[in-house]
């Protein structure tokens, strides 16, 4: 199924303790590029998550948010150090003594010096919620790969549609081409009579032969049926293939090619206008490509 490179997918599972969310964004990008910002106790999971978003993404620009809510916030372990308190206050009672001082050792004194109360952080068990990760993840790579085929169905229709516009251009091109031929055998008889007055016998051989060179030169029926060949290939690529983006951009290169080709050999004005349409909807289909997975 054609997907879009732009979504958005949003997925949320509870952990031990607390609730985990994940917001996942996705651009247009000629590549497959990740960008994670995480939380510094989950930058473990970094590596595991671009290959789980890899199964699911083949190319774009993947930018995703997680976020850990926790309820009930461990608080940190205060330490007291008795033995230390201890002898930072023999060693204040000798100091009063020596310099015979009659002010009282206050506890604030004794808690004030280093080490005497430290704070112990809790163990960290982040580690072992890889699996509420990924339950989190999977739903909002679900999410963003809905929302992405829905987008890429749009495209899809909208380019078949403009497909179906440029093939009816095609058949009226061809029906043109094969008139100009016989119209310009008219016209050139007429301005060879206008010019000569009637007074000059015409060659019909030669005169054959100038409308054989001008069909010759300005014959588009080639690059005609390239193009319907393209939009075929087009078509098929649409219904049934996947990440095709990259080659849908070929064609769509191929096809601009070859309209060029017949604006620039015809002789034709209503063929030439018939191909300024027809590049027109090519350019609106490369827009739409440039977005498609």
């Amino acid at each position: 199924m054609i997907r879009s490179m732009t979504g958005f997918g949003r997925g949320e599972a509870a952990a031990p303790r607390g609730t985990l969310q994940i917001e996942i964004r996705t651009l247009n990008h000629r590549f497959f590029e990740t960008s994670n910002r995480l939380p510094e106790n989950f930058l473990i999971f970094e590596d595991k998550i671009r290959v789980e978003i890899a199964k699911k993404i083949k190319r774009g620009k993947v930018n995703l948010s997680l976020t850990y809510e926790s309820p009930r916030k461990s608080s940190p372990k205060l330490v007291i150090d008795t033995k230390l308190a201890r002898k930072y206050k023999d060693l204040l009672l000798s100091l009063k003594h020596s310099l015979k001082v009659k002010d009282d050792i206050r506890l604030s004194q004794i808690i004030s010096f280093p080490n005497v109360i430290t704070i112990e952080e809790m163990p960290k068990d982040e580690a072992k919620l890889w699996p509420n990760v990924k339950a989190t993840l999977d739903r909002a790579l679900h999410s963003l790969v809905k929302m992405r085929e829905q987008e890429g169905k749009d495209l899809a229709d909208d380019i078949l549609k403009r497909k179906k516009t440029i093939l009816k251009d095609i058949i009226l091109i061809e029906r043109r081409a094969k008139l100009s031929f016989k119209e310009y055998r008219v016209q050139l008889l007429k301005k060879i009579k206008e010019l000569s007055s009637g007074k000059i016998n015409l060659d019909k051989g030669r005169v054959e032969l100038e409308v054989a060179l001008f069909a010759k030169n300005s014959d588009i029926s080639e690059e005609l049926t390239r193009i319907k060949a393209h939009l075929g290939s087009f078509e098929q690529a649409l219904k049934h293939e996947t990440g095709v983006g990259r080659k849908l951009d070929f064609i769509t290169q191929e096809l601009h090619r070859e309209i060029n080709t017949v604006g620039q050999k015809t002789n034709d004005y209503k063929i030439s206008q018939l191909a300024i349409a027809i590049k027109g909807e090519i350019e609106k289909i490369r827009e739409q490509v440039q977005n498609i997975e």
